[in-house]
């Protein structure tokens, strides 16, 4: 994944824990697993539109998650998905040692667990970049994607993280991934971020 997309998944990702500030673009990026000199220019952008602030000192802090996970969404694409089927899906990943579920399904996880949204869309799955996904016959039900080592670890669980899964959600065609979309911005962005911050 490009480092810009892992640095404001980063972002949003701590933001969503309630972790909003850093001491320096260093730590960020360090965080992100991100060159420190690419941190300072994807930066640039979401701290003109203030949605990143510069604290005195060389920190930052996260003032409006929601803005920067909508940047990333816009340039989030599904293109390099491996289309193939759900029996071919499940085979693969028990012959891995990690992968991680997303999409419908890793959104239904991050809403409490069970699905009272919608039928779910295909599913999405990650898998290590070591992988070859042309080993996997073409098909239906599944999408599968490789992830770089970082993003393995960081998606210890078995899902992937919340900015992630909505932005793959977001890049996902079909009337089930908006649904599972907007349920997760209503549960993270409903109340405004300063209403939220006086409450």
């Amino acid at each position: 994944m490009k480092q810009t997309h892992k640095l404001f998944r980063c972002l949003v990702d701590a933001a969503l824990d309630d972790q909003r500030r850093w001491s320096s673009v260093g730590e960020l990026a360090w965080e992100a697993g991100v060159g420190e000199s690419w941190a300072y220019k994807a930066l640039a952008h979401p701290i003109a539109i203030g949605s990143v602030t510069k604290l005195s000192g060389g920190g930052i802090s996260v003032t409006d998650p929601e803005r920067i996970l909508m940047i990333l969404s816009a340039k989030r694409s599904l293109a390099g998905a491996r289309r193939t089927t759900l029996d071919a899906t499940q085979s693969l990943i028990s012959s891995s040692d990690a992968y991680a579920i997303g999409g419908t399904r890793a959104a239904s996880r991050h809403l409490g667990g069970s699905n009272t949204i919608a039928d779910h869309a295909e599913a999405i799955v990650y898998v290590p970049d070591s992988f070859d996904l042309q080993d996997l016959p073409a098909g239906e039900g599944a999408l599968v994607l490789l992830a770089d080592e970082r993003s393995m670890r960081d998606w210890s669980d078995g899902f992937t993280s919340r900015a992630q899964t909505f932005a793959d959600l977001f890049a996902q065609p079909g009337w089930q991934a908006s649904e599972f979309r907007r349920a997760l911005w209503r549960a993270w962005f409903e109340i405004d971020d300063w209403s939220r911050k006086d409450a």
